[in-house]
């Protein structure tokens, strides 16, 4: 669309001073020396653009010789290139298999790698945390974008594992009105609750629901991450109430989500009301949201207060013979009545269906 206008106002702009050229054509005359040369303003028009026309073949017809000259120049340049090309291909799998030592070492020899620069060092970060050197790791980040919300959630990520939620916080802080909101919203509600602001975490999720700071299904997930471990900060410290503004000011279909009613069972269990844990949980959960809650009701100490759990869970097995969940929520069970072969059992045999994962 926008070519097609351009054209039309360049043919407007030729038939508007294409009569009055021909009428008034100018008169140019350039003396140098004993030289003289008479032309019209079409023709020096002329004559400029056939130059510039020749410039153009002519450089048309010297690059190729041009490009092999510059190898000449730097005739190790591209061999660099490609070993640093090849030590960042084998850096990103030894970093992918876990072989950070061998991952760190790699990226160091990838350091000439003109491409993904910026990409090579956030991995080179994490290569480096994870080998055991936290303070070589800060040190590549700084060396980040600033700009980027890639790299800022690299560096805000490196302090939260190592237990600098306060710092990392004071990062993120500014970064939530904008763009990059999406991606660092996780990391941002994390800092909150490692900092011990569960109650601040909490008032800030009608904002991210209001700014969309996260897509359906990521907030499907981050409420996973979010309620549960809030509630039970909140409860330990006697400060968690129904009642309480930063729950009201909660929408209707975020207080009543399995997220929140699985952070109210950890609460009651960790105080000691197991009966009334298990009978708010089997009363909520559904088998589709075992998978999302598994990674926080494993860590429930329900004790031996889980048979109406375990009849539920039974009772899904018999349509779904196959899952591997179910026998390693089965084998949560049997521990939590201490029955410890029985776990061993169910744990291998969700081990064996999911095909060597452990569980």
């Amino acid at each position: 669309m926008i070519r097609l206008l351009f054209l039309v106002l360049l043919l407007c702009a030729a038939l508007w001073f294409g009569p009055v050229l021909m009428q008034n054509p100018g008169y140019l005359m350039l003396v140098l020396g004993g030289w003289t040369v008479e032309t019209t303003l079409v023709g020096l028009m002329l004559i400029l653009l056939l130059g510039l026309f020749a410039v153009w073949l002519l450089w048309q017809l010297l690059k190729p010789l041009l490009a092999i000259r510059r190898w000449n120049w730097h005739p190790f340049r591209r061999r660099r290139q490609r070993k640093a090309r090849h030590a960042f291909e084998q850096a990103a799998l030894a970093l992918a298999a876990g072989r950070f030592e061998q991952a760190e070492l790699a990226f160091d020899q990838a350091e000439a790698l003109t491409d993904f620069s910026e990409l090579r060092r956030q991995m080179a970060c994490y290569a480096a945390f994870q080998a055991g050197h936290p303070q070589k790791a800060m040190q590549l980040a700084e060396w980040l974008d600033d700009g980027s919300a890639s790299s800022l959630y690299v560096k805000a990520d490196l302090l939260l594992r190592q237990q600098q939620a306060a710092d990392a916080l004071a990062l993120l802080q500014p970064a939530m009105t904008g763009d990059a909101a999406e991606l660092l919203a996780p990391l941002y509600f994390k800092a909150l609750l490692m900092s011990g602001q569960a109650a601040a975490a909490l008032t800030q999720v009608p904002v991210a629901l209001e700014q969309n700071w996260c897509s359906k299904n990521q907030w499907h997930h981050l409420r996973y991450q979010l309620y549960p471990y809030a509630i039970v900060q909140l409860a330990e410290k006697g400060a968690f109430s129904t009642e309480a503004d930063y729950w009201q000011q909660l929408p209707g279909k975020e207080r009543k989500s399995m997220a929140s009613v699985l952070g109210q069972v950890w609460a009651l269990a960790r105080q000691g009301q197991t009966e009334k844990a298990e009978i708010l949980l089997v009363d909520h959960l559904s088998f589709k949201d075992l998978a999302d809650c598994w990674p926080v009701l494993r860590q429930i100490p329900l004790k031996r207060q889980v048979n109406q759990l375990r009849k539920q869970l039974q009772h899904w097995l018999r349509d779904h013979q196959q899952e591997p969940l179910l026998f390693a929520a089965l084998a949560y069970c049997a521990e939590q009545e201490g029955e410890l072969m029985q776990a061993q059992l169910a744990r291998q045999k969700a081990t064996e269906l999911s095909r060597g994962v452990e569980w």
